[in-house]
């Protein structure tokens, strides 16, 4: 029944292979090893894209089974079934791409060994392939014997002390027992002692021209990063499914800051017992303290922003969800009042709701919108628009013709043709004045991410604020970095921490005014945190960041809030979200 079975499932997966496709290879190779031992041998490891996969065999009664030693043998389990036909199946359907199979002899090797030659002989669509290579490994003949088989077997060659000695010609790989080395665990980071130590053994096989492999080696996260690193060329691993997640995504998890940005020292030099005269949020869209702390590490250890010394902790959930969408999470700080994901400006009824900008018009304030999104975005219409649907954009842009806004910066010019009768569209270069409602656009459609647009969003803000100085009245100005939250969700480590560290440049240049006129409260938030972010490792001297996911989408942690200036203390604490628009409003008074 077990047999039976077992070849059901052989079945099985070839028809789902056949009608579907592998997962690629990764940038990083690993071993799948002891395959034998998976629920699937071959399968697993073959469709998550382990480069080298090794089938450990033993020879008995003529006959060669994969298995780890003579006692676990089990009928079905011979290196033809769960093997060659696989891989000739493969071949022949044109479906075969680049694999070392590593055959560990278990038994003697000689014989073990002739009777291997024997059978992969009746698969000349395999030796005859460049797409596979059969290496020894286990118990192997004598190095000076290698050259005295087919040139379709090549060995695993297990000594670095004879290389220069050695016709290294039909050598595929060294291995080395990592335990000959180090006792790391795969947790935290290895000593420093024996990190030379593997170094030099890895380096020792690479000066040779060969690739290199550890056994025995920690199988961990931290551990597969580490060696990837390294240079290891084949991370041994007996999770293929964990480690080829892991190393196909590590890329773009990964980021290191050559040059470091520079770190603004605010002043603290406002009078604490005054109101402000100008306020300015600032929202960095899905920018938790794991995304703050990796932009803070990526700079050796400080930004402008964790200068700041009030600090609160804004719980972000909405009405109708724990989890608040960007819609509801601007919402509720534009407006004071917890509504239901996707809506904007409205209630959980769909009734409007007053927000800042028109409550501060009243009392005289210029209201002015900077974000490297959509002006339709989530986040800066909340601060304009109601609408129950964050994607009904013709209805926000009819609310922002009707809004309270004197002047935007924003991506996306192409929405200029149904506000241009109540807004003048102008060039960065001739944003000058107030006198009529503006637009200023940052780009014809999507913004380009930070590493390609470079300090073009905090030399805007510089220039708004200029200009909002050169006014006789207060202003109210949001800012939104709306980028952090976009690579969130598709989970770009380096995209985060670009974008971060542009908001901190902008922190800076708004800093920098706060400090200048005395009179301007400044918080900085964010609506939501995205991903669930988190910071695996890195190497604070070098700039080097690691990060890993939880998912592509919003998670309910909370999000840090810094606040400076006239009423920043009113912020301290932890905190709804809805207490950002009440406390900004009581810091008025």
């Amino acid at each position: 029944m077990k047999i039976n079975f077992y070849r059901t499932i052989q079945v099985v997966l070839t028809t789902i292979f056949f009608c579907g496709n592998l997962l690629a290879q990764s940038n990083y190779k690993f071993h799948s090893h002891n395959d034998y031992a998976q629920d699937f041998p071959f399968w697993k490891a073959y469709i998550h894209g382990a480069s080298s996969i090794e089938a450990d065999i033993f020879l008995k009664n003529d006959e060669l089974y994969v298995t780890h030693s003579e006692d676990e043998i089990q009928a079905d389990f011979t290196l033809e079934n769960l093997y060659l036909k696989p891989l000739a199946d493969l071949a022949k359907a044109g479906k075969l791409r680049n694999l070392q199979l590593l055959i560990d002899l278990k038994s003697e090797s000689k014989t073990s060994l002739k009777k291997l030659v024997e059978v992969l002989n009746s698969y000349p669509e395999l030796t005859q392939s460049d797409k596979i290579s059969f290496v020894i490994s286990g118990n192997r003949p004598r190095p000076n014997e290698y050259k005295d088989y087919p040139g379709f077997i090549e060995f695993d060659h297990q000594d670095l002390s004879d290389l220069e000695k050695t016709d290294l010609t039909k050598v595929a790989l060294i291995s080395q027992n990592f335990r000959d080395y180090s006792v790391w665990n795969g947790l935290g980071r290895i000593t420093a002692p024996e990190l030379k130590k593997v170094e030099t053994a890895i380096k020792k096989a690479h000066d040779a021209g060969k690739p290199f492999r550890f056994w025995g080696a920690p199988d961990t996260k931290t551990a597969w990063s580490r060696f990837a690193e390294m240079g290891v060329d084949f991370i041994n691993t007996d999770k293929p499914d964990e480690a080829s997640k892991y190393l196909e995504t590590l890329q773009t998890r990964k980021f290191e800051l050559k040059t470091p940005i520079s770190v603004y020292q605010p002043k603290f030099d406002y009078d604490k017992s005054t109101s402000p005269k100008n306020i300015i949020l600032m929202i960095g869209d899905g920018n938790g303290l794991s995304q703050i702390s990796s932009a803070v590490f990526a700079n050796r250890g400080e930004l402008t922003l964790t200068q700041l010394k009030n600090i609160g902790l804004v719980k972000t959930s909405s009405f109708d969800d724990l989890v608040t969408d960007s819609a509801a999470g601007g919402t509720a700080m534009a407006t004071g009042t917890k509504t239901n994901n996707r809506a904007i400006g409205t209630d959980k009824d769909g009734k409007d709701l007053s927000n800042l900008t028109e409550i501060l018009a009243k009392k005289g304030f210029l209201n002015g919108i900077m974000t490297t999104d959509f002006v339709t975005g989530a986040t800066p219409s909340s601060f304009f628009a109601h609408v129950v649907e964050r994607d009904d954009s013709e209805s926000i842009l009819e609310d922002l013709n009707k809004s309270k806004i004197d002047f935007f910066m924003a991506a996306g010019a192409r929405d200029f043709e149904k506000i241009k009768d109540n807004f003048i569209q102008e060039d960065f270069s001739d944003f000058n004045d107030l006198e009529n409602r503006t637009a200023v656009f940052l780009s014809e459609n999507m913004l380009a991410d930070a590493s390609v647009r470079g300090d073009q969003f905090p030399k805007y803000v510089k220039k708004a604020l200029q200009n909002l100085e050169r006014q006789d009245k207060p202003y109210f100005l949001m800012i939104e970095a709306a980028k952090i939250d976009k690579n969130g969700h598709t989970n770009n480590a380096s995209g985060i921490i670009e974008e971060m560290l542009d908001f901190d440049k902008t922190i800076a240049e708004v800093l920098k005014v706060a400090d200048k006129n005395k009179n301007t409260l400044v918080v900085i938030t964010a609506d939501h945190e995205t991903s669930g972010f988190g910071i695996m490792q890195g190497d604070l001297e070098k700039g080097k960041i690691e990060g890993g996911f939880l998912t592509h989408d919003h998670t309910g942690a909370m999000i840090p809030l810094f606040s400076y200036g006239p009423g920043s203390e009113l912020f301290n604490g932890v905190y709804e979200n809805t207490a950002v628009f009440h406390r900004i409003l009581k810091a008025l008074e």
